[in-house]
């Protein structure tokens, strides 16, 4: 059993495993381990039983971008040193064809079958995903037979009308992910067109229209640095007066560094835990959900499990990657649609997990008290009414990984 991940709280504990969360007293603790009769307890009571949790797949159905945010993972070189600093050079362009759609479901099919695997669930990634909308929705058509329980998408929406939104619900799309970075004014210094321009209130309008038109569910990922923490109590304010049929759930991350010219000065320490608790507070004051963050990135279901044992990321061109923050990158391939995934020995040091080339914003020790603070808040405030409550699973992230990290879902 893999151990649970435990968060000292004011009057005792909170245990998190398998999805689940408990609050256990100060004695159920020792040594930063479950004492034997805490550990049998809450076995007895189905704490740690899980459901085979499906299988999770990735596809990047368009690897180019309609925007042109510095910080993304899948720039080759600094925004400042491209022709056109609004569109950085990135990785391959890359269509998602029918072809390609009919490989992708043939592979999940034997690998459902290999593993034994009776559900799937899909995200649909990009660069950005609507720039193929028509691949987006056979996909969904297409692996709705194999078992999908769960489809959602990551989208910047500015290119989301109220018929493409349907169109999406109807095919099986369930949720969709928005990153915003910061308040009306810090987004649309960041998050622009390559033209230059915001797109905050067409993210806002179009987020509005499409909930008008389906019972879509929305996870808005605050994007957080330096820029842009003072004005985020203003963002909030704005996501939740949106007129959506169901509360929409709220990620607060930072921006990581990954080598193409960003740097975010922020850092865990109890002062930005401070103010994150505070934001995270307001957020739940005006109705908005938010999922614990510090869930360990190797609960990622896409690149938890060594060769596909748990999921698989599909770049538009029908190469296997471990990740999505390699998919594009020749160097990083571990296989392809046809011939599968090539020898553990050759592929072992090119499978790596979530953030494996982002700088670190603190000391381990440090980044681990930062999350336990706000998660310890997040659950006192959340789920104290319960012994035990449901948490976000990894494959809702995208959730969340938050989820979250949760496991971490990329700025996009």
């Amino acid at each position: 059993m893999t151990q649970p991940r435990l968060i000292p709280a004011s009057d005792g504990w909170w245990c998190l495993a398998s999805g689940k969360a408990a609050h256990l007293p100060s004695v159920a603790v020792s040594e930063g381990r479950l004492v034997e009769p805490a550990r049998r307890t809450l076995q007895e009571r189905g704490f740690f039983d899980a459901p085979t949790p499906p299988f999770a797949l990735t596809v990047l159905t368009a690897t180019s971008c309609n925007l042109g945010c510095a910080y993304c993972f899948q720039n080759t070189e600094p925004s400042h040193a491209a022709k056109n600093p609004f569109a950085p050079a990135r990785i391959d362009r890359r269509l998602l064809t029918q072809d390609d759609i009919e490989r992708i479901t043939h592979f999940v099919q034997e690998r459902m079958t290999t593993l034994g695997a009776e559900k799937l669930s899909l995200l649909l990634f990009g660069g950005e995903p609507l720039l193929n909308p028509r691949a987006c929705t056979e996909l969904l058509h297409r692996l709705s037979p194999l078992g999908l329980v769960n489809a959602q998408m990551i989208s910047n929406t500015v290119l989301l009308t109220p018929k493409l939104a349907r169109q999406l619900h109807e095919a099986g799309l369930r949720r969709i992910q928005v990153s915003f970075d910061g308040n009306r004014a810090d987004h649309d210094g960041t998050r622009i067109d390559h033209k230059g321009a915001g797109t905050y209130d067409r993210i806002l309008r179009n987020v509005a229209r499409a909930a008008q038109e389906t019972a879509l569910k929305w996870q808005f990922r605050v994007n957080v640095s330096h820029h842009n923490i003072n004005g985020l109590d203003q963002l909030i304010d704005e996501l939740a007066s949106l007129p959506l049929t169901t509360p929409a759930t709220l990620s607060l991350a930072l921006i990581d560094d990954v080598g193409v010219g960003y740097e975010n000065q922020l850092a865990y320490a109890d002062q930005l835990a401070d103010r994150f608790l505070r934001l995270i507070d307001h957020a739940l004051d005006r109705g908005l959900s938010v999922p614990v963050m510090g869930a360990p990135l190797t609960d990622c279901p896409f690149c938890g499990g060594f060769a596909g044992t748990t999921g698989a990321v599909v770049n538009a061109d029908g190469t296997l990657y471990s990740c999505w923050e390699t998919a594009g990158r020749p160097e990083w391939s571990v296989g392809n649609l046809t011939d599968g995934y090539l020898p553990d020995e050759t592929i072992k040091d090119k499978w790596v997990a979530c953030d494996y080339a982002a700088k670190s914003h603190g000391a381990p020790e440090t980044t681990r008290r930062f999350y336990d603070q706000v998660d310890c808040h997040i659950l006192d405030r959340t789920h104290r009414a319960s012994t035990t409550s449901p948490q976000p699973s990894p494959a809702d992230v995208a959730a969340t990984t938050n989820s979250a990290h949760l496991p971490s879902v990329p700025p996009q």
